[in-house]
């Protein structure tokens, strides 16, 4: 009989320019052991400080401690107003943005002499297809930037690259503000709470549905 795949959810704090982070509450918000009885996995949650130091801590850590067949990241895209699936995490940083704590980067590269770019390998595809079908308005993105969600992408990818046997999927989502949040500027077809929770929780049960079929044994 195969284990239950081992999946970790992250969200992140708030930073400059966010009082509050959507992601934080969602995946802080999660039944776990409902979805954990209801996909048949494992599900770890962790809400990540917005952080470089922070990120390059606590982050590996989870991994040794969980050892996850998957790991999906959420964010908030303050700018965005669809959810945004990633499809990569780019070798770089923001050097003059600071994070939560005022402090900036260390350097311009998270990864001395890594490759450029990593490729996502959650099932983005999948992921997209059932969030159109669920009415969830979003888009697939070739960016996620050069702040904390893209160096918490990069540094998961590049773990998961060293991991023996089939590789963990990661992957990044980035949320937008909830239409109810009512911030200036924010337009009327953002999604709302509900299509944000809904968002999430069909990411990690397509996530599931890609882990099973990994990690099921050979017959």
């Amino acid at each position: 009989m195969a284990l239950a795949p081992r999946i970790l959810v992250t969200g992140f704090s708030a930073f400059p320019g966010a009082r509050s982070n959507p992601s934080e509450g969602l995946v802080a918000g999660l039944a776990v052991e409902a979805l954990s009885s209801r996909l048949g996995i494992a599900l770890a949650t962790a809400v990540l400080p917005t952080e470089y130091d922070g990120v390059g801590e606590q982050l590996p850590r989870l991994w040794r401690d969980l050892a996850p067949d998957a790991v999906i990241h959420f964010g908030l895209a303050g700018r965005a107003r669809h959810v945004r699936l990633e499809t990569c995490g780019r070798n770089a940083c923001a050097p003059f943005r600071p994070d939560a704590a005022g402090r900036l980067p260390r350097g311009h590269v998270i990864e001395p002499g890594g490759p450029i770019l990593r490729r996502v390998t959650l099932p983005v595809a999948w992921i997209a297809a059932a969030f159109a079908r669920q009415g969830i308005p979003a888009t697939i993105s070739v960016d996620a930037g050069r702040y904390l969600c893209n160096v918490a992408t990069y540094l998961s990818l590049a773990i998961a690259a060293q991991a023996p046997g089939p590789k963990p999927l990661v992957g990044f989502v980035h949320l937008p503000w909830p239409r109810e949040e009512r911030i200036a500027r924010a337009p009327s077809d953002r999604p709302g709470w509900s299509q944000l929770a809904q968002a999430v929780e069909t990411a990690i049960a397509v996530t599931a549905l890609k882990a099973r079929r990994r990690t099921a044994p050979l017959p």
